[in-house]
Formats: structure tokens, C-alpha cells, sequence
């Protein structure tokens, strides 16, 4: 008996929980809460617990109808993510941006693509995927997103891109999965200078990138100084012409050069004529262009009146700030669109409650003084408990427990400060540090997002695993997929209010942070990767069809934009949509071994 107390006692460690799943139902409990790798893999919630024991599952009806639930469960979260990123996330990064005095391109590549690939990153770090394929799903999420968000962008708001910048992201994005495929699989394992080494190309793309932008606006400084030079020469012909060109090229360059803050829906379409709804989904639509820019110096001081009493609608402007339905959208929704706003209306309360909103095209900016007042206290509070407790990792059966050590001291700084701003401050007019707000707004959101790709991340493996799905599988298809949703969100906000440029620098640029940074850092702090043969891991079973497809991607996305001189069209965004649909079938066909994948199959030499 020692002996075998001793075997299962070195056993024990050395477990996944994943593979308790497998166990007899009656097993399941007790291993559950034996083996150390269960509360390793759990986040604020402890779904292995609830599987398990607190449900006490004993038939395969009952686990597949709790799938179900868990299914709902990531809806919401993405459902979620989604508030988040649209309502708080994407204002903060147009003012950031436009604080900064980037061009469109530049934040794409900057802000919103680390914004995107910010929850990529976390997730890559999490315990669940210290021996998981990092290489298959980071590739498989860059192709995904490529296509679903490339595409979208294409198919609604074609426009003529910046041909120099469109090719140079591509170069690099062939760089780098080249870059790490070979490090990936160099001597069967990665080193910690390897991740540095890494982390080296994503300086150089970004010293590459503002070189770029500082030489164009010093070239239109100087063509701004030459275009005054001519217009005092004499009128020839010879003067009008390379007068003409020089402000041809000022023009097109002054359009990059600055980025403003744009009104919702700024671009509209007419189709050229073609009067049959089929004819109109392939043919690409004429934009015109409405460069309404919001004046927000004059949105912030519109509603001030200085004989206005300074908590004049205090409360009023309370309630309705916490309003979760919109007047106007409920008024112009239809009755399945109310249906939807009423089943979010929780959410957006809670979304509303925690997260500040500054938001430049509102009147105010989103100021709310009572809420906003109310929010330097709690939100704080609630954002340090909350990353404490995941920290802390306690659990009180299948729920964390609440950690109050450091957020209780939070409050010594965050009352004063809230009672100074209160009595400072007017409800008809932002307060002069309401820029200040950026900084919690930014910070609970990502905590947000954070959270609800942990949950995501535990749950769709947890499916994949009772449905007899490979690990690899879940995650260049649904995983890919709901990657890509949380990134459309983002982008298809910024395509609708004309910032199709920054939508489409970011859709490269956040594979690129994605695959050098994303792998960088959890490669240079996993120690099993440094482990001979952990490639075959790091690869898993789909690794080079990944790879394969990633390649046929960027390749072909490299052709259509020289062939077509770097205008988007609709055909384009149909395109990346069918080789996805392709990349799927042949996922699935895999999986379900229709056919052989291009992975080698392992060989045992004889003895």
C-alpha cells in the first residue's frame, strides 16, 4: 500500500484537471478537488466545481444540457466585451489618439491594435495554456482575424488605402510568422534570448513606423513652404503645372496627417445602378464622404450657463445617466431590436455603474457629476478587489473569495478626492480634469475585458472536451471565431464612423503585436518551453495548416492590393470571407478525419 500511496501521491501533481472530464461521473468530484492543476485553470469562478460536484452530474443528458449553459455563459461574456470595447473602449482610444496628434494609420497600428490584442496577450499567459499549441491558436487568430475583419472593412467601406504603408505591414506580417515559425521549431525548443531576440522586431517596426510618420510631415511642411514660393512667381504654364502636382501631392498628404473626431455614421454609400438586390451585394458602392468632424471643444461648454446653479438636475442627470436604454434607440428600434435592448439592459447597468464614460462627440463628454463623483470611489475599489482576489486565488466552493486588504485603503485617497471634485465642479460643465477620467475608464476596461476572456478562455475548453473536440481544434475554429467577434466589435465601429484607415492598419498590425509580442512574453516565461521537444506541443496537430493558410493570406492579400493599385473593393471582402469558409471545411475535415493533415505522423523506431 505504500508503495501505491506513493505512486498516486507523485501522480496527483503531475495531473491535468482537463483530462478529469473522462473520469466516471462518480470520480470526478473527489479528483476535483485533489488535483492541484484544478485550481490553477479556474478564474473568479470555479466551473470544474460546479461540473462536478455541486451539480452532481451523473448522466451524459445532463452534462450536455449544462454545455449548453456554459455556451450561454460565453455569449454573454462576449455579449459583455462588446459594451465595453463599443461604448468606453473606442472613444478613449480616439481621444487618445487625437491628444497624441497621430495620423489615423499610426493609431491604428499603436492604440488600437494593442487594444485588440491585448486580451490575446493575457490569455497566452493564463496556466491553462502553459503546454497548450500558443503557435496554432496565435496563427489561426491572426488568420481569422485578416479575414473576418479585413473583409468586413473591404465589403462596407471601400476605400483607396496608403499603398506604401499597406505593403510594408504585410512584409513584416510575412516576417514575423516566418521569424517565429523558425524559432519555434530550431532545435526542438525555445529559448529566453530567442524571445528577446523576438521582442527586438517589434521595436524596429515601431522606430520604422514613427520615422515614417515624422519624414511626411516634415514633407509637407516643405511643401507648404514650396507651394508659397511659386504662388509669388510670375503665372506661366510651366509655373501652374508644377504648382498644380505639388498641391495634388499636399493635398493627399494632409489627409493622413492629423487625426479628428468624427460624428457616428460619417460615410454613407449610393450604388452605381443596379437595381437588383443580388447585383448590389458584389457591387462595390461609391462612398461619399462626409468629414463632419465633432467640435468638441463646443460639445463639452454647449450646455453651460453660468447663471446656471452648480447642481442644477443633479439627480435627474443622475438617473438618466444610469439609464440603460437609450430613448432614441428604443424609438427607432423595431420589436425584435427592443427585445434586444431589454435583454442587455442589465449589463449596460452594470457596464454604466463601474465604467466612467468620456466620450468627446456627447454633450458634456459623458459628464455625469453625481455618477462620475460616485465612480472615483467605486470603481477603484471594485478594480483592485478584483484583480487582488484572482491574484489571491481563494475559493470558497465554486466562487472566489472576495480580498477587501489593499481596495479598503484605495478609499483613503478615492473619498477626498471625490468630495474635492464634487464641490469643484459643475453639472453643466466638465470639470478642466476631466481628461483625467481616461485613466480609470481605460484601466476598468481592460480589467473587463481581461476577466471575460479568462471565463471564455476556461469554458470553450471545458466544451471542447465534453463534446470529444481536440484542444487544437477549439482553437482555430471557435476560439479563432470569438477572438475575431471581440475584434470586429472594435473595428466595425471605427469603419462606420470613417476611420476605415485605422480599422484597416489595425487589422495587420494586431496579428503583428499578436505573434511577436503575444508569443514573446509567454515564451520567456514558460519554463516547459524550454524543455526538449517542445515544439511538437507548441505546433500541435494544426499547426502548419495554420501556417499554410496564414501564408495564403497575406500572399494573396498582397496581390489584390497591388493588382487592384491599393483600392478596396466588395469582391475582396467576399474573397477573404470564402478562404475562411475554406480554412474551416478543412479544419472540420480534419478533425473528423476526412483527410490527413499536412502535420507528420509520429514514428517509432523499432527496438
Amino acid at each position: 500500500m505504500t508503495f501505491l500511496d506513493d505512486e498516486f501521491k507523485y501522480y496527483l501533481p503531475n495531473m491535468t484537471c482537463l483530462s478529469l472530464l473522462n473520469l466516471p461521473y462518480e470520480s470526478r468530484c473527489m479528483m476535483v478537488r485533489k488535483v492541484p492543476d484544478c485550481k490553477a485553470l479556474i478564474n473568479n469562478l470555479n466551473y470544474f466545481e460546479v461540473l462536478c460536484c455541486t451539480l452532481g452530474i451523473r448522466t451524459p443528458e445532463t452534462e450536455i444540457s449544462v454545455m449548453l449553459l456554459f455556451i450561454f455563459f460565453v455569449l454573454v461574456y462576449v455579449l459583455i466585451t462588446g459594451i465595453i470595447v463599443s461604448t468606453y473602449l473606442s472613444p478613449v482610444m480616439k481621444i487618445l489618439s487625437v491628444k497624441m496628434h497621430m495620423n489615423e494609420y499610426f493609431a491604428g497600428i499603436t492604440v488600437l491594435a494593442f487594444a485588440n490584442s491585448f486580451p490575446d496577450l493575457i490569455s497566452n499567459m493564463m496556466p491553462i495554456r502553459a503546454q497548450g499549441a500558443l503557435f496554432t491558436r496565435t496563427i489561426s487568430n491572426a488568420l481569422v482575424i485578416v479575414l473576418v475583419c479585413g473583409g468586413m472593412v473591404c465589403y462596407l467601406k471601400p476605400f483607396k488605402m496608403d499603398g506604401h504603408s499597406t505593403t510594408r505591414d504585410l512584409l513584416f506580417l510575412l516576417l514575423a510568422v516566418e521569424v517565429m515559425s523558425f524559432m519555434v521549431s530550431h532545435e526542438g525548443k525555445v529559448s529566453q534570448s530567442d524571445s528577446l531576440v523576438l521582442l527586438t522586431f517589434y521595436g524596429i517596426y515601431l522606430i520604422i513606423q514613427l520615422a515614417d510618420l515624422i519624414l511626411m510631415r516634415r514633407t509637407i511642411k516643405q511643401l507648404r513652404a514650396e507651394i508659397f514660393i511659386l504662388r509669388q512667381q510670375p503665372i506661366s504654364l510651366k509655373r501652374n503645372e508644377i504648382l498644380r502636382k505639388k498641391m495634388a501631392v499636399l493635398i493627399d498628404l494632409e489627409n493622413n496627417e492629423v487625426m479628428s473626431i468624427r460624428k457616428q455614421n460619417t460615410g454613407f454609400y449610393t450604388h452605381k445602378s443596379r437595381s437588383s438586390p443580388a447585383g448590389s451585394f458584389f457591387v462595390t458602392p461609391v462612398l461619399k464622404t462626409n468629414t463632419n468632424d465633432v467640435d468638441y471643444v463646443s460639445t463639452r461648454t454647449i450646455l453651460h450657463n453660468k447663471k446656471n446653479l452648480k447642481n442644477q438636475f443633479l439627480f435627474s442627470e443622475f438617473l438618466s445617466a444610469l439609464n440603460p436604454i437609450d430613448t432614441m434607440d428604443w424609438k427607432l428600434s423595431n420589436n425584435c431590436d427592443r427585445f434586444i435592448i431589454i435583454c442587455k439592459c442589465p449589463l449596460v447597468f452594470i457596464a454604466k455603474f463601474v465604467v466612467p464614460e468620456v466620450n468627446y462627440e456627447k454633450y458634456k463628454h459623458g459628464w455625469s457629476k453625481l455618477l462620475n463623483c460616485m465612480q472615483i470611489i467605486t470603481t477603484p475599489f471594485i478594480i483592485i478587489t478584483t484583480v487582488h482576489s484572482d491574484l489571491a486565488k481563494v475559493y470558497c466552493g465554486w466562487h472566489i473569495v472576495l480580498n477587501f486588504k489593499y481596495s479598503l485603503w484605495s478609499l483613503c485617497l478615492t473619498v477626498p478626492t471625490a468630495v474635492f471634485v464634487f464641490f469643484h465642479s459643475r453639472t453643466d460643465l466638465p470639470p478642466p480634469y476631466h481628461f483625467l477620467f481616461l485613466f480609470i475608464t481605460s484601466t476598468s476596461s481592460f480589467v473587463i475585458i481581461f476577466m471575460c476572456a479568462a471565463e471564455i478562455e476556461v469554458l470553450t475548453t471545458i466544451v471542447g472536451i465534453v463534446f470529444n473536440l481536440s484542444d487544437n481544434f477549439m482553437d482555430i475554429t471557435f476560439g479563432s471565431l470569438i477572438n475575431a467577434i471581440l475584434d470586429l466589435i472594435a473595428i466595425f465601429g471605427m469603419t462606420m464612423q470613417g476611420y476605415e484607415k485605422m480599422a484597416f492598419a489595425a487589422i495587420f498590425a494586431g496579428p503583428f503585436f499578436s505573434i511577436i509580442v503575444g508569443m514573446a512574453v509567454p515564451l520567456y516565461f514558460n519554463e516547459h518551453v524550454r524543455e526538449q521537444g517542445a515544439t511538437v506541443w507548441l505546433y500541435g496537430e494544426h499547426g502548419v495548416v495554420c501556417y499554410i493558410f496564414f501564408l495564403i493570406t497575406v500572399i494573396s492579400t498582397l496581390t489584390w492590393t497591388l493588382t487592384l493599385n491599393f483600392y478596396s473593393r466588395r469582391s475582396v471582402g467576399i474573397y477573404c470571407w470564402i478562404l475562411l469558409i475554406l480554412f474551416l471545411l478543412f479544419a472540420f475535415a480534419i478533425e473528423w478525419n476526412v483527410i490527413h493533415g499536412f502535420s507528420f505522423d509520429p514514428y517509432f523506431p523499432p527496438q
